[in-house]
């Protein structure tokens, strides 16, 4: 009895495509037989996928089963190409990287080819100060990296150029194969060469770009710094990575943000922490004391007779949220200014104190 197709991909019968696509490309590396793998096994897969992978295929067979696919054990176009039998239909696109292996082993000139579905993502770094990132900024970040022709908008075509049908692929922007290898006859479907997937190309190659649509170029971007950004952050920005060659969508940049260390605040989520030096004269009696904040200079009240290490909280003066969800709080940690020299009215007052036990 054959074996369930789902069975063999690992799937259940509700799976979404995505989740089958995503179940064949990992079983597939694991089966393939450059890395240990079962030829046989990997045949199976492939077979399953053929079925399960395509939408109508996969409805006849949840209602007939193997019985709709009796063709030497293969369903309908995947067997027998050019007198073979066991033949196997591949989308390259679909294996991935893995595509590229069997095409480095069968001589498929290399799996997936053409056009990119996007440009590559950028990194780059900003530094800010410590500041900066309680108040916000914007910054100035300039990349290297391919981006659009000004001269052609990105089509590749000289200007009055039309485009025509590829001759290659006739339109289609994909071309078919078939190539007896040790696992039987296998067809692929890549991205045609010729147009790069467009299934047209222009009359005219733009000269400034040579028909890719694209340049290197130095880009400068302004960058807006949210308030409340810690140390280390990663900010997304999409669309202004490298833009792809023939037309295809443009790659994301992502900012890492360093934050400069401060000298007497330390950041503890969205709050700070910091220590002050307090007269000993002021901890005993109370008062008020100037002391330094993320958001400037403020006044903190000191009840009488506080101790050493006492931490007093300063409400909404620690770093704004970074999701605009308020601001943290001020914690701080109080210590007694002890001089290291007492004058001589100084020293009569200690020891007066001394005889009143203080």
């Amino acid at each position: 009895m054959a074996r369930d197709y789902y069975d063999i991909l690992g799937v259940a019968k509700s799976a979404s495509p995505d989740e089958i696509k995503k179940a064949f490309r990992k079983k597939a590396h694991e089966l393939h037989p450059d890395k240990g793998g079962d030829a046989e096994a990997f045949k199976q897969l492939n077979e399953a996928y053929q079925v399960v992978g395509d939408a109508q295929k996969r409805a006849t067979y949840d209602q007939f089963g193997h019985a709709a696919f009796q063709q030497g054990g293969m369903p309908p176009g995947g067997g027998g190409f050019g007198g073979f039998g066991g033949g196997v239909n591949i989308n390259m696109d679909d294996l991935g990287e893995f595509g590229d292996v069997l095409g480095s082993m069968f001589g498929f000139g290399g799996g997936r080819s053409g056009k990119r579905s996007r440009g590559r993502d950028l990194e780059t770094t900003v530094r800010i100060a410590f500041e900066e990132s309680v108040s916000g900024i914007v910054k100035p970040v300039t990349i290297r990296t391919l981006g659009t022709c000004g001269a052609c908008k990105g089509s590749g075509a000289a200007e009055g150029s039309s485009p025509v049908t590829c001759k290659t692929c006739a339109g289609q922007g994909r071309v078919v194969r078939q190539q007896r290898t040790p696992l039987g006859v296998i067809q692929t479907a890549a991205a045609c060469h010729a147009c790069h997937g467009r299934g047209s190309a222009p009359e005219k190659k733009c000269l400034t770009c040579d028909g890719t649509g694209v340049h290197a170029e130095n880009r400068t971007l302004e960058v807006q710094i949210p308030a409340g950004i810690s140390d280390g952050e990663t900010m997304r920005l999409q669309g202004q990575g490298e833009a792809a060659p023939y037309g295809a969508g443009t790659g994301d940049l992502f900012v890492n943000v360093r934050v400069s260390v401060h000298p007497r605040l330390q950041r503890h989520g969205d709050d700070i922490h910091s220590e002050e030096s307090v007269p000993l004269s002021t901890m005993l009696l109370g008062g008020m004391v100037d002391i330094e904040t993320a958001h400037g200079r403020g006044e903190l009240r000191i009840p009488a007779g506080s101790r050493s290490g006492s931490i007093f909280r300063l409400r909404h003066q620690g770093m704004p949220s970074v999701h605009g969800r308020g601001k943290g709080d001020h914690l701080v940690t109080v210590m007694p200014d002890i001089p290291e020299k007492l004058s001589k009215a100084q020293k009569k007052l200690v020891e007066e104190m001394q005889k009143e036990g203080l």
